[in-house]
């Protein structure tokens, strides 16, 4: 589906990716039938649709996407799948993974975590307040837990993990167009666990802001540079990199 399908799709009421009409009176009316529909946390899907679509050139772009969640709300994925394409979902939480199941069934599904080491399992921290929370970093669990008496901790259970690389090689066979991570912390650790000389993404969009307060650009954002790639978009909670070696081709 190109963009003006899109456009003329939400206009009408409806958007067709294939043979399947998709309902949008729930979001969209005459009065606001220019406006653009997001199901991010801060629009970053419209950003990743046309780096995508646009700038890469790719019609129906794949995706892994690391720390799903819930398959439509605050969800970098989703835009892209109803307009075409298609990925892996990698999700540790078993209710959220079930969702993900039944509304997006041309997806794949991984119940579990990504490891960064050949470890089998790790200790997954499930958050009372808010499961989008849920993390595999203790670090992450201490920074919720500060200034409050009660724990924030519903439970911890084991999780099997598995390598980001053996995910793609497994369920996709190359590599994804986009990679999106939101994993509570450990975004950066993931993407050097991923082995860029035989599974480069065209896009990564990677939990965490590029530029610290004191103005020096993050960690994230100078591993990201140093191995060619070039931001192009970005929000308060997500960084948005595009690899320079393809804009240039």
């Amino acid at each position: 589906m190109n963009r003006r399908d899109l456009v003329v799709g939400i206009g009408s009421g409806v958007v067709i990716t294939g043979a399947k009409k998709v309902a949008w009176e729930r979001f969209w009316s005459p009065q606001n039938q220019f406006a653009r529909q997001s199901f991010s946390q801060q629009g970053e899907d419209i950003v990743l649709y046309h780096a995508l679509h646009e700038t890469l050139n790719i019609e129906h772009p794949t995706y892994l996407d690391v720390g799903a969640a819930h398959p439509v709300q605050s969800n970098n994925t989703y835009l892209l799948y109803l307009t075409g394409g298609h990925g892996v979902l990698v999700e540790p939480n078993p209710t959220f993974a079930k969702m993900l199941r039944d509304w997006r069934p041309k997806d794949i599904v991984v119940e579990g975590g990504i490891g960064l080491r050949d470890t089998m399992e790790a200790d997954y921290y499930e958050i009372k307040e808010n499961p989008l929370l849920n993390t595999f970093s203790p670090e992450v669990v201490r920074n919720l837990q500060k200034g409050k008496t009660e724990s924030v901790l519903e439970r911890v259970v084991k999780m099997p993990l598995v390598n980001i690389n053996r995910v793609i090689a497994e369920e996709l066979g190359s590599a994804p167009d986009l990679l999106s991570t939101d994993v509570e912390g450990l975004d950066e650790a993931i993407l050097k666990a991923l082995d860029l000389q035989r599974f480069r993404p065209g896009v990564i969009c990677a939990e965490g802001v590029s530029i610290y307060k004191n103005g020096n650009h993050s960690d994230l954002a100078q591993y990201l540079a140093g191995e060619g790639y070039i931001q192009r978009g970005g929000t308060m909670v997500n960084s948005i990199f595009v690899d320079g070696k393809r804009i240039h081709e």
